[in-house]
């Protein structure tokens, strides 16, 4: 995970040359100085997208695949949760709605929950004006009434293909009876990237992108014409061009794209050169004039931010909770989201119902995303939330609201970032015998009874009442399955109370006394912290994944502990093991971990984490030797020396079990490829890369081994088909 972007190329242009002509000798590379340099054409160079990645982004189709059709869509009906909406909503509602539609014949129905008692009108929007948000001259297609009595109503009708010719159905807008979308919205939802991907017509016919080729190509509905496609995927038989295209896109605007607001973009926050993410040391780094002080620069904005807090904690202002309700959360890193974005449903064992209402699992509470919870969503509201110029937050006035192409290429550009599967944690032995002590306290599900015995699902958990025996496992994998941020039962990701605003100490609360407590999930009316404060949520907060986690400090929501090392003891503590989520799944989980074996999970945490890095590294290497273009080459080629750098740090924090004899290697490596930076030409560039690349190899095989034929141990659970949840041994170059 790339930590620090600051190298750069050095601006004595001959010393960089003579640097890199300097190792023509030893690397045996016949250089010839008047080589042109030739433009990317190939699918290499299309995918060549920096931190993205787009195999990651076509893993992440899948795993929406697989979310949406457990929840009812399939290529014959489309299903559309529907929320509020910061841009589009009159009013801040707690209700949600969803729409279905089967395309074969019509039928549409829908069910809403929480709105307030009145008539309503189910509207079609095609947005024709280019806005997300409906506006008059958009086609509003209304498709009639319906009553809601105590916060409940539903619809039902039959819609006729010969009377939508020419629609399509970019947003589904619930609004009070007698008045438009373009006046009022009560609650919305829209086809996101993911959908407009699913029922394109090409990705049904092709084997190219496997996550579709078990639909056939008979699925082609009567109605799909209504429904928004991706740009030319239904002219092209393989994606990757467009896919590539999209997350190149969404990378610029990611990073660049301020819409006509304050000044702050999406990386703002979520740092390309931290991780994608914020801590208090970055912040420090930060000129007075970086956008993330805005509201210290502008008096307009004063309320935006809570400086201290934000410098002092890394906590942004949130109202995730209503408009009212001020809550302080850290940046959640947005690495890995191919492998997280999935929600647990009951039919896979989830345990709340809930859940299913929302179409991803996003934010630190799972329902991060104002409305269905989408990412799509998810941008508008941070948009509306972190971009305005002035704290009314005026469409039109203080921000511009993005395109849906925008919109889709944000989508594309934060699913392709980082891993697209999690680690073969059982395949694995660490060669430091702490980091090997760690990954087996790691790797067990739930503490054994005293006879050796496996608990049952329900109180006494052991038989005659004895206890749980404590101490000999850290029983991570139930929720941190493989070390990512899966549940071992369900493969989605899990949301769980574990206690965390029970500590007794709340580092931020104590330069802010009337701070309100975060209730995470939901906006009901609750009871948190150990004094019994008032907050609104149940209590539970999303499972973020591990592999990254060394990379990506402070922890919790709130950024309560510093290390590592404090995060893993804080499941020792009176406030885990009174929490819900001690008993997740009618299983005694409580923790009794001493010092020694906090450290041992410590070291295995920062090992696997420095793995991910090399892999990073190698990939970001080689796609610099694929590219002609001495600039994308040797920005490819910095951005790996970055994440080669990043595991040097990982593996030196750690104070015991860090490996020494790797981090020489992958220093000689970062050796080599500060020389690829410098490198004018290709063949130069490649001969430095193929150094490094053997360097990180060596420095991998010191850190572990992988065995593809391991035996389960009895504590793990595999996913399967495990190619789809996990990198193979030959993946990760071990």
């Amino acid at each position: 995970m790339i930590r620090k972007q600051n190298i750069g190329m050095t601006n004595k242009k001959v010393i960089g040359i003579s640097l890199a002509m300097a190792v023509v000798s030893v690397l045996g590379i016949a250089y010839d100085l008047r080589s042109p340099s030739y433009d990317d054409t190939s699918v290499a160079a299309i995918g060549s997208t920096g931190h993205g990645d787009v195999d990651t982004l076509k893993t992440a189709l899948g795993v929406w695949r697989q979310n949406y059709e457990a929840k009812g869509g399939s290529p014959e009906v489309l299903n559309i949760s529907l929320g509020y909406s910061k841009v589009m909503s009159e009013s801040f509602t707690k209700a949600r709605g969803q729409f279905r539609f089967n395309l074969a014949n019509g039928q549409l129905t829908l069910q809403v929950n929480g709105l307030a008692d009145g008539n309503y009108d189910l509207w079609l929007v095609d947005n024709r004006n280019g806005s997300v948000k409906p506006e008059v001259g958009d086609e509003l297609n209304n498709i009639g009434g319906f009553q809601v009595v105590d916060g409940k109503g539903s619809f039902l009708a039959r819609l006729e293909r010969s009377k939508l010719a020419g629609f399509t159905m970019d947003a589904i807008v619930v609004s009070p009876r007698g008045q438009t979308p373009a006046e009022s919205v009560s609650i919305a939802g829209a086809p996101d990237l993911m959908h407009k991907l699913y029922y394109a017509d090409k990705p049904w016919l092709t084997t190219a992108m496997g996550d579709f080729k078990h639909v056939s190509s008979g699925s082609s509905a009567p109605f799909a014409f209504l429904l928004p496609k991706a740009a030319q995927a239904d002219t092209v038989s393989d994606l990757t061009p467009v896919l590539g295209a999209l997350v190149a896109q969404g990378r610029q605007i990611f990073h660049n794209e301020t819409f006509d607001g304050n000044g702050r973009t999406c990386g703002t926050c979520h740092r390309a050169d931290n991780n994608f993410t914020l801590d208090p040391n970055f912040i420090m780094t930060l000129p007075q004039s970086d956008p993330l002080f805005v509201a210290e620069n502008n008096p307009a904005l004063a309320e935006l931010e809570n400086p201290v807090l934000m410098r002092k904690h890394g906590l942004i202002l949130t109202n995730v909770d209503g408009p009212d309700v001020d809550i302080f959360r850290s940046v959640p890193h947005t690495l890995s989201l191919a492998t997280t974005v999935k929600g647990e449903t009951m039919a896979a064992g989830g345990e709340f119902e809930v859940d299913e209402s929302l179409a991803a699992a996003t934010g630190w509470s799972g329902d991060g995303a104002p409305g269905s919870g989408s990412l799509r969503e998810f941008a508008l509201g941070a948009i509306a939330q972190h971009m305005p110029k002035t704290m009314n937050r005026m469409v039109g006035v203080d921000f511009r609201l993005p395109t849906e192409a925008e919109l889709d290429a944000i989508e594309a550009y934060t699913l392709s970032l980082g891993r697209s599967k999690d680690y073969p944690i059982y395949q694995l032995t660490f060669r430091d015998p702490l980091i090997q002590a760690g990954k087996e306290l790691f790797d067990t599900k739930v503490s054994p009874c005293p006879n050796g015995s496996v608990q049952a699902k329900t109180a006494p958990y052991c038989a005659g009442g004895a206890q749980a025996v404590q101490g000999e496992t850290a029983n991570c994998n139930g929720c941190h399955q493989n070390a990512g941020g899966r549940s071992s039962t369900t493969k989605a990701n899990p949301t769980r109370n574990t206690g965390v605003e029970n500590m007794k100490i709340h580092p931020a609360r104590m330069l802010k006394p009337d701070m309100a407590y975060d209730g995470g999930f939901g906006t009901d009316a609750a009871v948190c912290g150990p004094d019994g404060e008032v907050c609104y949520g149940d209590g539970r907060f999303n499972t973020p994944p591990l592999i990254e986690a060394a990379d990506t400090a402070p922890f919790f929501h709130n950024n309560a502990v510093s290390t590592l090392e404090e995060a893993i003891a804080a499941y020792n503590s009176d406030a885990f093991n009174t929490s819900p989520g001690s008993l997740s799944k009618g299983l005694d989980r409580k923790v009794k971990l001493d010092s020694t074996q906090v450290v041992a999970v410590a070291s295995f945490l920062r090992a696997v984490n420095a793995l991910e890095n090399i892999r990073l590294s190698d990939r970001l290497d080689n796609q610099a030797r694929q590219i002609n273009n001495n600039t994308t080459a040797r920005e490819l080629a910095k951005l790996a020396s970055e994440e080669n750098k990043d595991a040097i740090e990982v593996l030196k924090e750690g104070k015991l079990g860090n490996n020494w004899k790797a981090v020489q290697m992958l220093e000689k490596a970062a050796y080599y490829q500060n020389l690829a930076q410098l490198a004018p030409a290709k063949v130069i560039r490649n001969g430095l890369l193929n150094q490094a690349l053997a360097q990180k190899r060596q420095a991998r095989a010191l850190i572990a081994s992988c065995d593809p034929n391991a035996s389960v141990p009895a504590t793990v659970v595999v996913p399967t088909p495990m190619e789809e949840y996990l990198y193979t041994c030959s993946e990760l170059g071990l």
